[in-house]
């Protein structure tokens, strides 16, 4: 029985390490290891117990113990990562034909180096195989494959599951491939049907990460058009403060004429109180320091002099440091979709309540707090908002950069997003 043993930690072994490799974490590091660990205890006793009930020359053995073993690792996988449905489908077929197409390898090299191994010793060289063979192909897609599918949101459903059902089609001829080289052993024409397979599904593939690719293409150019829309407003910005500016200089020379009127007619209050009058417009006029950091400042000075024309109030609290490792892109990935989803909510739903927002450094992170009145049939699921807009898949791209965290939460009809970046 150890053998079976032996084997068994090996596969759950590799399974843990890819699946680990493809998770979006969306819960808290010591809860996933924990359910991974679960699941290793879980798929050790169960081929450990179809081997045992069933005999090993049972035909149902294999079936058992995949099905019993494999099914908990797509269900582990679709809980615990964050990414979309569609998107995790494509993740679990690709891998499994990734995973058929090892251990046809493993059946081929270790039939031809030592074709005349007992079945306990073929079962461990195998396995060996099997492991020997994952750690390129984990190393492979963690330096060149997962950034790309980082990035990528899920939101684009045709294109995930049309690409998932290519992705199926070449893992039923896999799966079958596999039966073949278990039963029968390997002959030259499964040889040539393998390797071709495997080529044309290798062509596939590379036309698939294109797709990605270009899906990745297309949420870039949103984010930079996103930019572009926020520096044409900070430059709108810019020009009606120049314009007040300028109007101001013209008439300064008037004000302090009315101001030198004033006291040679011996009236200071009159002039006392003009000249707070003018001390306000100023005052008015000029951009607000609401911290040191200046994209974030002029990105909060942007919104609350929009919240202000709207007539919606708003109350902002900052500490951002001038100097932080957060790009002033992601900065306005985040802190600009955050707060034009927040006035854009108050629109929706028709309040003027007040949107309050807070920017705290607290032991290296920086934490965004904004809370805003919202309608009260927003869904939200895994602290969320479904559906996830634009806006959103922005947010979440960038806090992925400096791996941090967001949620939303809803009560009493005021909803709450808070964000934690790594600084």
């Amino acid at each position: 029985m150890n053998h079976l043993a032996v084997t068994s930690i090996l596969t759950v072994v590799a399974h843990i390490i890819w699946f680990a490799s493809m998770t979006e974490r969306k819960y808290p590091i010591q809860k996933t290891v924990l359910l991974y660990g679960l699941y290793a205890i879980f798929f050790t006793v169960w081929a450990i117990l179809a081997y045992s009930l069933l005999g090993k020359d049972s035909p149902y053995v294999i079936p058992f113990s995949f099905v019993g073993t494999i099914l908990p690792a797509i269900l582990l996988f679709l809980y615990t990562s964050s990414d979309s449905f569609s998107k995790k489908i494509f993740l679990i077929v690709t891998y499994a034909n990734l995973f058929c197409i090892i251990i046809c390898l493993s059946i081929l090299i270790c039939d031809g180096l030592f074709p005349n191994l007992s079945i306990v010793k073929q079962m461990y060289i195998r396995s060996s195989v099997r492991i020997l063979l994952n750690v390129p192909a984990v190393l492979l897609y963690l330096w060149f494959a997962r950034p790309y599918m980082r990035t990528v949101p899920g939101d684009r459903k045709r294109t995930w599951y049309s690409i998932s059902l290519v992705s199926f089609l070449f893992l039923t001829v896999f799966a079958t491939l596999i039966n073949f080289l278990m039963r029968d052993g390997h002959t030259v024409e499964q040889m040539i049907l393998f390797i071709t397979t495997m080529m044309i599904y290798c062509a596939v593939l590379w036309i698939v990460f294109g797709t990605i690719q270009h899906m990745n293409a297309e949420v870039k150019m949103e984010l930079i058009t996103q930019n572009v829309q926020y520096l044409q407003g900070q430059l709108a910005m810019a020009k009606e403060h120049a314009s007040t500016a300028k109007a101001m200089r013209h008439d300064f020379r008037h004000h302090m004429q009315n101001i030198d009127l004033l006291l040679k007619q011996q009236k200071p209050q009159e002039a006392i109180h003009y000249i707070e009058e003018f001390i306000q417009s100023l005052d008015v006029a000029s951009q607000i320091d609401f911290c040191p950091h200046i994209t974030a400042n002029a990105i909060l000075n942007n919104f609350y002099n929009q919240a202000q024309k709207e007539g919606i109030p708003i109350s902002i609290t900052a500490d951002t440091p001038e100097h932080i490792t957060i790009a002033d892109m992601d900065f306005v990935a985040i802190l600009s979709n955050l707060l034009e989803n927040a006035v854009n909510g108050c629109i929706e739903c028709g309040s003027r309540d007040k949107i309050t927002v807070n920017l705290r450094m607290k032991k290296e992170k920086l934490v965004i707090v904004c809370s805003n009145p919202c309608k009260t049939d927003l869904v939200i699921e895994d602290d969320i908002i479904k559906p996830k807009g634009t806006g959103i898949e922005s947010i979440l791209m960038a806090i992925d950069k400096y791996d941090g965290n967001i949620r939303y939460q809803m009560e009493d009809g005021i909803l709450t997003a808070c964000v934690i970046l790594n600084c």
